[in-house]
C-alpha cells in the first residue's frame, strides 16, 4: 500500500506506447523489417548539430544534446538497410499496410482519422536517426479507451519509424554504435492523456492497451518491440517522463518514488526562496583549486593533478545543506546533478562540501584553504571538478544552470527507469519546437473509400473477445487473456472448431506444456500453427492419447520439418485397443501378486506407474486407471 495520499497531491499520469506494426516493409522504403546478429556489411561514422525549427528556434533539449559531443558510428546491413536509412535518398511512399493499419487504430481508439496526413520531421540529436530526425505522422486526435465504464482520453495516434538500435557505448572516446536494422520499422505511437489519477488505475490502462493491441493482428511480438513510457506529475511540480519502463509491476514503484523526488524538489525551491536566492545569486565565476589540492592523498584526483588536469570550484551561496538532501530513496540532490552533468559532459568525480569529504581524504586544512580561497560565508557550500580546464569549466556550467532551474521547482525532463525504481537523466523535455513538415513528402489524402475499407477489417476488442470465448468454453478468463497476448488464441479457435475436444485441455496444451518447454529452452517458436494442429487431429481421431502430447511438442520443436506421421513412428506412439492394455495389467499384476496382497489397493499407484510405461500417449490415462482399478478390486477379492 503506498504511504501517498493520490488526490490530495493532485497526480495526474498518463502513457505513451510505441509497438511496432506487423508488415512486410519498413515505412518509407521497402527493406526487410527484421533485426540481424551478423557482422555488418558496412560502417559510417556521423557527427551531429542542432537546426532551427519551423519557429525559427533551437529545441532547448537538442541543445543539450549537442552539448553531449558525442560521434555516431552506424553498421549497415545489405539485406536489412538502403540508402534511405543513411540518409542518401529521399524516402519512399509510405509503406500501403501501415497507412491502413494507422486509418484501422484510429477508428478502434474512436477518432476521425486525419483526411489529410502530413509527414513530419521530428528532430533527434542523440544519433539514433542518421539523418537527425524522425519522420512521424499524426493519424487521429482526441480519441478515447473505455475501461470499467470511464473513457480515458487518447490524445494522438501517430504511425512513425522506428529508430537504429544502440549496440554500445565507448565511454572514453564518446562515440555510440547503432544498428541500422530496425531503422525505419513502422510503428504506431500512442499518446493517452494524463487521465489517471493512481498507479493502480495506471496499470489497469497500460494492460489493456497492450491486450489491444497485441489482440488487433496488426503488431510484432518479441523483446524490444513494445517500448512503455509514463509522463507523471502532482499539482504543485511538473511534467516528468519516465522511459523504459519494462514490467507492469514496475508502474507504482516509479510513480511512488517520482512522487517522493517531486517533493522534495519543491521543498528545496521553497527553501531557497526562504533564503532570498533568485537566479541572478547564481552568475558565479570559477576559480582554480590545484595549488590548494597538489598533495592531496585522494588518487583519481592525485593521479589528474599529476596528469596536469585542473581542479576548478564555485562558491554556492546560501546553498550550504541543500545538496544533501536526499530526493529519491538514498540519491541526494548533489547525486542527481552529478548524474545530470555525466550525462552530459561525460564529466564524473562532482565534489561538493554537504557531502563527507573525508571519504575523499580532503583534509580540514584544504577545506579551510578552499573556503578562503572561494570567500565563502557560513551558509555558502563549494562545488569542485577536475579535469581538462575547458571540460571542467564547461562541466560548471551545466552544474549552475540545474541549481538555478531548482528555483523552478521540478524541471521538465525526459528520464530513464532504473531495476531499483530511481530514475536518470536523459535529456530535457522535447518540445513542439523540433517538430515540422517534411519537405520531402507530399500530403497524404484519405478518402471516404479507404475509411470504407478500413472499417470492415476492425477486430474484436479484447475485453468482447474474453467474454465470448468464456460464454461458448468457459473456461477461466485468466486464460483466455494469456490465449490473447500469446497469440494462441487463433489457434485455440480454429482447433475448436474442427474437432471435438476438451477446450481446457487445448487451451493448458497451448499455454502450459508449450511453456514448460520453453522454460527447458526447446525452440518451441518453430512449432507452427498447422503442425499444432495436427497434433490435435491425431487426438482427435484416437491416434494418441492426451499424455502423448508433450512429447509430441517437444519432437516438433526439436525437428520442426518432421510431420506428425514420422513423429508418432519415431516416438513409437500408435492407438492400441482396450483388450490390449487388459492384456499388459494382467502381466503387471501377474508380477506383482504378493506386492498387491500385503498393500490392497495402495499398490494402485506404483501398478499405474508401471502400466503406463508402456501404454503411455496410446490410449487415455482415465481409460487405462479404471481398467487398471477394476483389475486390482477383482484380484484382491479372489
Amino acid at each position: 500500500m503506498s504511504k501517498w495520499n493520490y488526490k490530495e497531491l493532485g497526480l495526474r499520469a498518463g502513457i505513451e506506447i510505441h509497438q511496432e506494426l506487423d508488415t512486410e516493409s519498413k515505412l518509407f522504403c521497402r527493406c526487410t523489417p527484421e533485426l540481424t546478429q551478423d557482422d555488418p556489411d558496412f560502417i559510417i561514422r556521423r557527427n551531429f548539430r542542432p537546426v532551427l525549427g519551423e519557429m525559427g528556434e533551437f529545441d532547448k533539449a537538442m541543445l543539450v544534446e549537442y552539448q553531449k559531443g558525442l560521434s555516431i558510428q552506424y553498421q549497415g546491413y545489405d539485406a536489412y538497410s538502403c540508402s534511405y536509412e543513411i540518409d542518401e535518398t529521399p524516402p519512399f511512399e509510405m509503406d500501403t499496410r501501415s497507412l491502413e493499419i494507422g486509418i484501422i487504430l484510429c477508428l478502434m481508439f474512436h477518432m476521425a482519422p486525419i483526411r489529410e496526413l502530413h509527414v513530419c520531421r521530428k528532430n533527434y540529436l542523440d544519433g539514433s536517426v542518421p539523418c537527425g530526425f524522425q519522420r512521424t505522422t499524426i493519424f487521429g486526435l482526441n480519441g478515447y479507451i473505455e475501461i470499467d465504464n470511464k473513457k480515458y482520453g487518447v490524445n494522438t495516434l501517430c504511425v512513425e519509424e522506428d529508430a537504429a538500435r544502440k549496440i554500445q557505448y565507448d565511454e572514453k572516446n564518446k562515440i555510440i554504435t547503432y544498428r541500422l536494422d530496425r531503422l525505419g520499422i513502422p510503428l504506431v505511437e500512442i499518446v493517452t492523456d494524463p487521465d489517471m489519477n493512481t498507479p493502480e488505475e495506471f496499470e489497469k490502462v497500460a494492460f489493456n492497451l497492450g491486450l489491444l493491441l497485441r489482440s488487433s493482428g496488426f503488431v510484432k511480438r518479441g523483446i524490444g518491440t513494445i517500448r512503455q513510457d509514463i509522463n507523471v506529475s502532482i499539482r504543485s511540480g511538473s511534467r516528468v517522463e519516465i522511459k523504459g519502463v519494462q514490467k507492469l509491476d514496475w508502474i507504482q514503484p516509479l510513480i511512488d518514488n517520482e512522487i517522493e523526488r517531486q517533493l522534495n524538489l519543491v521543498k528545496i525551491k521553497e527553501e531557497m526562496e526562504k533564503r532570498g536566492l533568485n537566479k541572478s545569486n547564481f552568475n558565479i565565476k570559477p576559480i582554480e583549486l590545484t595549488e590548494i589540492l597538489k598533495e592531496t592523498k585522494f588518487k583519481p584526483l592525485k593521479s589528474a593533478i599529476k596528469n596536469k588536469k585542473k581542479v576548478i570550484g564555485i562558491k554556492v551561496p546560501k546553498m550550504k545543506d541543500l545538496l544533501g538532501i536526499k530526493i529519491q530513496n538514498d540519491k541526494s540532490f548533489g547525486k542527481e546533478i552529478a548524474e545530470k552533468l555525466k550525462s552530459i559532459t561525460g564529466l564524473k568525480g562532482l565534489i561538493h562540501s554537504d557531502e563527507d569529504l573525508k571519504k575523499y581524504k580532503i583534509t580540514n586544512k584544504e577545506i579551510s584553504a578552499i573556503e578562503k580561497k572561494l570567500k565563502m560565508d557560513e551558509k555558502d557550500l563549494f562545488i569542485f571538478l577536475f579535469g581538462p580546464k575547458n571540460k571542467v569549466i564547461e562541466s560548471l556550467d551545466v552544474i549552475i544552470n540545474r541549481i538555478k532551474m531548482a528555483l523552478d521547482g521540478v524541471p521538465q525532463e525526459t528520464r530513464r527507469a532504473e531495476e531499483d525504481f530511481t530514475t536518470e537523466f536523459i535529456r530535457e523535455l522535447h518540445g513542439g519546437k523540433r517538430l515540422y513538415p517534411d519537405t520531402d513528402m507530399h500530403p497524404i489524402i484519405i478518402t471516404d473509400k479507404m475509411i470504407e475499407t478500413a472499417s470492415p477489417k476492425i477486430p474484436e476488442y479484447p475485453w468482447e473477445i474474453i467474454d465470448r470465448i468464456y460464454n461458448e468454453y468457459k473456461i477461466d478468463k485468466e486464460f483466455i487473456i494469456d490465449l490473447i497476448l500469446s497469440e494462441r488464441l487463433a489457434i485455440f479457435e480454429r482447433i475448436l472448431s474442427n474437432y471435438e475436444i476438451d477446450p481446457k485441455l487445448v487451451c493448458i496444451s497451448l499455454l502450459e506444456t508449450l511453456k514448460a518447454l520453453s522454460r527447458k529452452n526447446l525452440p518451441i517458436e518453430k512449432i507452427t500453427d498447422d503442425q499444432l494442429e495436427d497434433v490435435f487431429a491425431a487426438l482427435n481421431d484416437k491416434k494418441i492419447a492426451k499424455e502423448a502430447i508433450e512429447e509430441i511438442f517437444e519432437t516438433m520443436a526439436l525437428k520442426p520439418k518432421m510431420n506428425i506421421e514420422k513423429i508418432l513412428k519415431e516416438l513409437d506412439i500408435k492407438s492400441i485397443s482396450s483388450d490390449a492394455v487388459e492384456n499388459i495389467i494382467d502381466e503387471v499384476i501377474e508380477k506383482n501378486q504378493q506386492f498387491i496382497k500385503e498393500q490392497g489397493m495402495r499398490a494402485f499407484k506404483p501398478m499405474m506407474g508401471d502400466v503406463m510405461k508402456v501404454v503411455r500417449g496410446k490410449m487415455d490415462g482415465k481409460k487405462v486407471s479404471d481398467l487398471l482399478r477394476t483389475k486390482i478390486t477383482k484380484f484382491l477379492k479372489q
